[in-house]
């Protein structure tokens, strides 16, 4: 990934063009993550580019960050003003991209023609556990929520902190 990032820095200075070393450092990151925790190369990823990813961690900062109305006002009056605002169709915009995102990933690892690593990944080993617990039938069964859960948790912990500590490290 590093040799990845070298090149395109060398390839932009011999074209004398600017980087956005905000972006150039997110998407640095969260191929890194998304290679070591999600098993996914995003390089070679049909479902996002590989640019986008600041976008994601953007759109996921959007829905931490952002009071609407019915938190404030619970029943129908912050209902309608959230409609009235466009916070709910803003709010609803993010989370779609995000879980799109999210599923997409682990579609991927549900692929019956998937080929099988030497060593799995946290999404392997969590598709196999709740394979498992669909046979067995217990009291609690993972579902691919708690996976695409976990797979956000991973991914925007990992991609956040780590590209926000290399910008201001710069």
């Amino acid at each position: 990934e590093n040799d990845l990032l070298v090149k395109k820095l060398s390839e932009s200075a011999s074209r004398r063009s600017p980087v956005n070393l905000k972006k150039t450092l997110y998407t640095l990151v969260g191929s890194i993550v998304c290679r070591t925790g999600l098993g996914t190369n995003l390089h070679e990823c049909e479902f996002v580019d590989e640019d986008s990813v600041v976008d994601l961690v953007n759109q996921s900062e959007l829905l931490t960050t952002t009071s609407m109305f019915s938190d404030l006002f619970p029943g129908r009056i912050g209902e309608l003003m959230d409609w009235i605002s466009s916070q709910k169709k803003r709010f609803e915009s993010a989370f779609s991209e995000l879980d799109t995102f999210f599923q997409n990933i682990l579609d991927d690892h549900l692929k019956p023609e998937r080929t099988k690593l030497e060593s799995f990944d946290v999404i392997d080993v969590m598709v196999d556990m709740m394979r498992k617990q669909e046979k067995d039938g217990g009291s609690f069964k993972l579902t691919t929520d708690h996976l695409k859960g976990m797979i956000s948790d991973i991914f925007l912990a990992g991609v956040s902190t780590s590209a926000m500590t290399l910008i201001w490290g710069m």
